[in-house]
């Protein structure tokens, strides 16, 4: 797949909303950044590792290296969650936040306005980019592991992002420019990532990339599996941003990263599952036609199995670390690229 995709409407439509998004951003945080730019420098470093821990995390889930034929998708993914929607964003929650203050009193709004909103504009415009992305990608993405890596790293860019303007705002709560808060705000903003955008925009990916390749499946059952996956994430998102009792604040964060890990476990285990599955219908399609033997491909379905390979390797004394591991690399790009070209899909 090529990013350059000029003869499609819809390409078109992305550039022109991540450029309109970048721009609408760099002109509401302008003025706040004009004062507290100190404050961003400071938050900078935990910015960057939430890009580096998380991209790592993301592509780590995948076990068969299915990243490597949508590169191009998850950076389109990536470009659009840190350009087109945190500037979105910003705009229609200010004025999402101002309707239910209006509609519902202060009272309600204060505790309610921020989780009412961000569930429904922060995954909205993360799920418009996974959409547009996986419409574009579809000859490369129909698989789940597609729609959450995808979404993941659509999430993790917005999350990036985000950080950046909570790092901006921190710098409003000292008045002698005191590095303390931006600080405090960057390592807390880290510490909670794990169940940050990239985990719900993973989850919601899932079902935005199924519902969009799916051609096979009836419209009941993609919209069914579409409006299961992203009201999850949007659920989430919503059940985070939710006050906490004020007796049990910090508990109450603990027991939601733990019930978000969990949650989020279950699915991954499923999605795991689903690739596996597809692995092992590759290579015996790839074998029954004499492509290739199947005893080494059926060694490569997990880091366990590959690793129980090297150690017979090892043992038989004709072994070379570097060597054994890239033969396993592009063994698994091998399947992967056979995979698509023969039609193959989860069942």
């Amino acid at each position: 797949m090529s990013w350059f995709q000029p003869k499609s409407a819809l390409w078109w439509v992305y550039c022109l909303t991540s450029l309109l998004g970048v721009v609408g951003l760099a002109l509401q945080l302008a003025p706040v950044a004009a004062l507290t730019w100190r404050d961003i420098l400071v938050g900078l470093p935990f910015t960057l590792a939430t890009l580096v821990v998380f991209g790592w995390l993301v592509l780590h889930l995948d076990r068969l290296r299915a990243h490597r034929r949508i590169r191009t998708p998850l950076v389109m993914g990536f470009t659009w969650g840190a350009l087109a929607g945190p500037g979105i964003a910003l705009f229609a929650n200010d004025h999402n936040m101002r309707i239910i203050q209006n509609l519902a009193g202060d009272a309600f709004a204060m505790d309610w306005q921020a989780p009412i909103s961000a569930a429904i504009v922060e995954e909205a415009v993360k799920g418009v980019g996974v959409f547009a992305v996986a419409w574009l990608g579809k000859p490369l993405l129909n698989r789940p592991i597609h729609g959450l890596l995808l979404g993941g790293c659509t999430g993790l860019g917005f999350q990036v992002v985000e950080n950046i303007t909570y790092s901006a705002n921190a710098g409003l709560l000292s008045a002698q420019h005191d590095p303390a808060n931006a600080m405090l705000v960057g390592f807390v903003r880290l510490l909670t990532g794990i169940t940050s955008h990239w985990m719900l925009t993973a989850l919601a990916g899932i079902g935005i990339v199924l519902a969009v390749a799916r051609a096979d499946w009836p419209v009941r059952r993609r919209a069914q599996v579409f409006v299961q996956f992203y009201l999850l994430g949007a659920a989430l998102h919503f059940g985070w941003d939710a006050p906490s009792p004020a007796s049990v604040p910090v508990g109450s964060i603990a027991a939601r990263t733990i019930l978000y890990i969990l949650i989020f476990a279950v699915v991954y285990t499923w999605v795991l599952r689903t690739e596996r599955q597809w692995f092992r219908a590759v290579v015996g399609w790839a074998v029954t036609r004499g492509i290739a033997p199947a005893g080494e491909l059926s060694t490569l379905i997990s880091r366990q199995s590959r690793r129980r390979a090297r150690n017979a390797e090892r043992l038989g004394g004709n072994y070379n670390r570097r060597n054994l591991l890239r033969r396993q690399r592009t063994l698994l790009d091998w399947v992967q690229e056979t995979g698509a070209r023969s039609g193959i899909r989860v069942p």
